[in-house]
C-alpha cells in the first residue's frame, strides 16, 4: 500500500467528519490494486470481519470500517441489550455482528443465510466476535417447506444471489432447504421478536407470507425491509405490495431510508417510477425519541 492509501485510511478510519471521507475512500479504491483478495478489517465499534476485496462495497469497510452507515445507523439507534433480533438474509454478517454487540449477553440474534458458500463466510465472521448469542441458520425462508436453488451471478457480488434469475444467463446454483419463519418460531420456541432486518432480493413478500406469528405477537416488532423494484419484479410483485401487505397486518408506519442525507422520509407508498428504498417499518405509537436527529 502507498504512502497516499495510508494516509488517506488513516483519516478515513479516525475523523468524525463524514462529509468528503467517502470521496477520499473511492480515490484510495482507485489507487488500490494489492490488496489480498480476502482481508480482515475492524470495524468502527471493533467488530471483526473478513472481507472479501473483489467486493468493492466491502472494500469500503477497508477504508472506512463502515458499511451502509444510515441504516447501520438506524439499527445502533434502535436495537438495545436483550433483544431478540432476525437477520433474514444474513450474507456474509455485518448485521448479524452489529446484532450481537447491541443486544448483549441476554440477548439473541437469529441469522438466515441460505447459499452454502456465503453461509461459511457468515459462520467465519461471527465466529470472530464472541458468537454466543447468535444462531446461525443455513435456511431460506418463505411461505413454505421445500428445497430451492438459489444463484450467485458471476457479474453481481456475493450479496445478491437469489431464488430469481432476473434475466442473467452466467450463474452458479445451489440447493438449499426453505422453510416459514412460523415454524422456525415455533420450534426453537422464539417469542417477542423486536427486530427484523430483511434483504433476501426480491423474496421478502414471500417471507411475510410465511411469518404471521410475528404480526400475533403482542408487541410488534420493528422491520427494516429492503422493498426494491429491480428485484420485487423478478418475483411477479411491486414494493407497493409489501407495503400493503405489512399494512393489512397490523398497524404500521412506513419511513424510507435516505442514505445520502441520513433522514428518515414517512411514506404512503412509491411512485410507478421509483426505485423503491430500504425501509423502516415502525410499528403506529412506536416512541421516536432515538431516532429523533432522524427527523430534524
Amino acid at each position: 500500500m502507498s504512502l497516499v492509501q495510508s494516509l488517506i485510511r488513516h483519516y478515513t478510519l479516525n475523523t468524525p467528519i463524514r462529509k468528503g471521507k467517502y470521496r477520499l475512500a473511492e480515490l484510495a479504491l482507485g489507487l488500490t490494486s494489492d490488496l489480498p483478495e480476502r482481508l480482515e478489517v475492524q470495524t468502527t465499534d471493533g467488530r471483526k470481519l473478513i472481507v472479501n476485496t473483489a467486493n468493492t462495497s466491502y472494500r469500503y469497510i477497508y477504508y472506512l470500517g463502515e458499511y451502509e452507515e444510515a441504516i447501520t445507523e438506524v439499527f445502533r439507534a434502535l436495537v438495545r441489550p436483550g433483544d431478540v433480533c432476525l437477520d433474514i438474509g444474513a450474507n456474509m454478517g455485518w448485521y448479524t455482528t452489529l446484532f450481537q454487540r447491541l443486544v448483549g449477553g441476554n440477548g439473541v440474534v437469529h441469522a438466515f443465510e441460505p447459499v452454502p458458500p456465503i453461509f461459511e463466510h457468515l459462520t467465519e465472521n461471527v465466529g470472530l466476535n464472541e458468537p454466543q448469542n447468535v444462531r446461525l441458520n443455513n435456511l431460506a425462508l418463505g411461505d413454505e417447506e421445500k428445497d430451492i436453488e438459489l444463484h450467485i451471478f458471476d457479474d453481481l457480488p456475493d450479496g445478491h444471489a437469489s431464488i430469481a434469475t432476473f434475466g442473467h444467463f452466467d450463474f452458479r446454483s445451489y440447493t438449499s432447504r426453505m422453510i416459514t419463519l412460523d415454524s422456525y418460531l415455533e420450534e426453537t420456541g422464539t417469542n417477542d421478536v423486536r427486530v427484523v432486518k430483511m434483504d433476501i432480493e426480491g423474496a421478502e413478500l414471500m417471507m411475510l407470507k410465511g411469518a404471521s406469528r410475528l404480526f400475533e405477537q403482542q408487541n410488534l416488532p420493528i422491520l427494516e425491509v429492503e422493498m426494491a423494484l429491480a428485484t420485487s419484479r423478478g418475483f411477479d410483485y411491486l414494493p407497493n405490495d409489501l407495503i400493503k401487505y405489512i399494512r393489512g397486518k397490523a398497524d404500521y408506519d412506513f419511513f424510507a431510508i435516505d442514505e445520502r442525507t441520513f433522514k428518515l422520509v414517512q411514506i404512503d407508498g412509491f411512485k410507478a417510477e421509483d426505485e423503491g428504498a430500504n425501509v423502516l417499518c415502525l410499528p403506529a405509537g412506536t416512541d421516536r425519541t432515538v431516532l429523533s436527529r432522524w427527523f430534524s
